[in-house]
């Protein structure tokens, strides 16, 4: 079994890694003897492609064969590359793993791998798409169904850390093992943003122009000590989204297609957050007015320009009073 990760994911990477060794070693995946891990870019290893092909044809003594990972594989020397391509050529049955960042299609190794090796992408999830993630993850990985706006809540609370994601729903399921599905309630209880703002707080208001409560929240963001940098980052991000938004419905594109080109829920998207209606509450013209104030604002508070509190609630504020 050859197999080929390919990405910049290193949590799937090293999910993967693990399941490879657990399906060709079981029990004995941890023993040395067994398994043996090797870098393309190790300078004590005077040709990686001989250890490779030493160590895949090679005996341990419980085994019949070692199960070979070679990380970081897109620094192959030139000359290893084309022992390997060789190799590659005769077929071998080994139990070999290659993780690359990069590998061209049109280059020769992809080529020598492809009619005899299994390619898994392994590409991070970008932060449009990390609700999906997240849902995915734990109904398929871990086991447990979770509400939309649960996943919504912990992608946005968390960011792009796979890991860190991955370990927080675990705990979840350590403390409700009985559970059948994580709830909004569930993951705001036990999930702290980690994040420096969550913009799941103010982006309701500030999409739905309502003054009265964008004001509100405002307001209690400054209070519990949120710098006004941060704010204005979100609020950057989510009003970019409605302009994209926005830009997609007027070309008739309907919301199911928007919500797939998103990575977004479409239920979550079209009905619960019903994002295309926040979207067409802002005129393209004021959408873009908007985006270019919050870019200026980010540029004064860095620039100690704008260092009051009462300028900064009054600047942000002026955004959707009008």
């Amino acid at each position: 079994m050859i197999i080929v990760l390919i990405g910049d994911s290193e949590f799937e990477k090293e999910r993967l890694i693990e399941q490879f060794l657990e399906k060709t070693l079981g029990d004995r995946k941890d023993d040395p003897l067994a398994r043996k891990i090797i870098f393309a870019n190790d300078s004590n290893v005077q040709s990686v492609s001989d250890a490779i092909i030493e160590s895949c044809d090679s005996c341990s003594l419980f085994a019949t064969e070692q199960s070979v990972v070679l990380r970081n594989a897109e620094m192959l020397k030139a000359s290893d590359s084309a022992a390997l391509e060789d190799w590659f050529k005769t077929k071998p049955d080994a139990n070999l793993l290659l993780e690359f960042e990069k590998l061209l299609k049109t280059s020769k190794l992809y080529k020598a791998l492809s009619g005899i090796a299994t390619v898994k992408e392994c590409k991070s999830p970008r932060d449009y798409e990390m609700a999906k993630w997240v849902t995915l993850h734990t109904e398929t990985d871990l086991g447990r169904r979770i509400e939309p706006l649960a996943a919504e809540y912990i992608a946005d609370a968390l960011g792009t850390n796979q890991a860190l994601i991955d370990s927080e729903i675990k705990k979840i399921l350590l403390l409700d093992p009985e559970g059948k599905i994580i709830s909004l309630e569930q993951a705001k209880l036990m999930i702290a943003p980690q994040r420096e703002i969550a913009a799941f707080e103010i982006r309701e208001s500030f999409g739905d122009r309502d003054p009265i409560v964008y004001t509100k929240k405002l307001r209690e963001l400054l209070d519990s000590g949120v710098e006004g940098i941060q704010i204005v980052a979100a609020l950057e991000a989510y009003a970019v989204r409605l302009l994209h938004i926005h830009t997609m419905l007027s070309r008739k594109i309907s919301a199911k297609e928007i919500a797939a080109k998103l990575g977004a829920n479409p239920w979550l998207f079209e009905n619960k957050l019903n994002e295309p209606r926040k979207a067409l509450n802002w005129p393209i013209p004021l959408l873009c007015r908007v985006i270019k104030r919050l870019g200026e604002l980010d540029c004064e508070i860095k620039n100690g320009i704008c260092d009051s509190r009462m300028g900064l609630e009054l600047s942000l504020a002026a955004l959707v009073i009008r």
